[in-house]
Parts: structure tokens; C-alpha cells; sequence
């Protein structure tokens, strides 16, 4: 909570507070695209939960392959985690390099998107 009527905050304490929901707003908007917590189908508060604590592992499973990547991926997203688990080699004949070439590749893209977007800001 952000207000705390007994004690009196300074302002660095407030704008960090507020500051903090911006990452829990971003981590839901993620499950809620990447991951469907939107898609959620049930009847009861048990299985609301289960549905919740499943996406919340995903999610938790897929930020800490972006962290154990983030040296040779800095830009990895949810969706290359996803595109990586997705194409995971089935036998001898599935190529791990054309996988990375696409993942480069996406990097790429994004990155330029990036640098556009900073030339708008200044």
C-alpha cells in the first residue's frame, strides 16, 4: 500500500511504492497475453487458484530462462521462450541453429524498433 495514514512518508518512499506497480501490472499483462490467464474457464475459486499458480509458474519459468540468457539474448521475450519450447528438437533431423537464426532474427527487428523509437523521443 502506498498511503500509510499513521506515519508520514517521504516522497522518495511514495514514488518507489508507486513505482513498483508498474511491474505487477506488466508481469499480469504478460500471463494475461502470453501465457492465458484470460482464457480461464471455471466454475469454482479452487480451480481459479490452480489456473493462477500454473500461469504464475510459467511466467516465473520463462523470466528466469530470459536471465540465464540475458548475456547472449538481451532481448529475449516471452514469445521467443515460448517459440524456443515449442521447437524443441523431436529427433536428429530438427536443426537447433535454424531456431536460433529466427530467434537472432527477431532480436534483430526488435532492436531496430528500439533505436527507432529513441529518435522519436529526443
Amino acid at each position: 500500500m502506498c498511503n500509510e495514514p499513521d506515519k508520514e512518508l517521504s516522497v522518495e518512499v511514495v514514488l518507489f511504492r508507486q513505482m513498483q506497480r508498474y511491474w505487477i501490472e506488466r508481469g499480469f499483462q504478460e500471463i494475461k497475453e502470453q501465457l492465458g490467464l484470460h482464457q480461464y474457464q471455471v466454475r469454482g475459486w479452487k480451480a481459479w487458484h490452480h489456473h493462477l499458480a500454473l500461469t504464475m509458474m510459467a511466467l516465473h519459468f520463462i523470466l528466469e530462462t530470459q536471465v540465464e540468457n540475458a548475456e547472449n539474448l538481451p532481448l529475449m521475450s516471452c514469445g521467443d521462450v515460448k517459440l524456443m519450447l515449442g521447437n524443441i528438437p523431436k529427433n536428429k533431423l530438427d536443426e537447433p541453429e535454424i531456431l536460433m537464426q529466427t530467434i537472432h532474427q527477431r532480436h534483430h527487428f526488435r532492436e531496430k524498433d528500439i533505436l527507432r523509437r529513441r529518435q522519436f523521443l529526443i
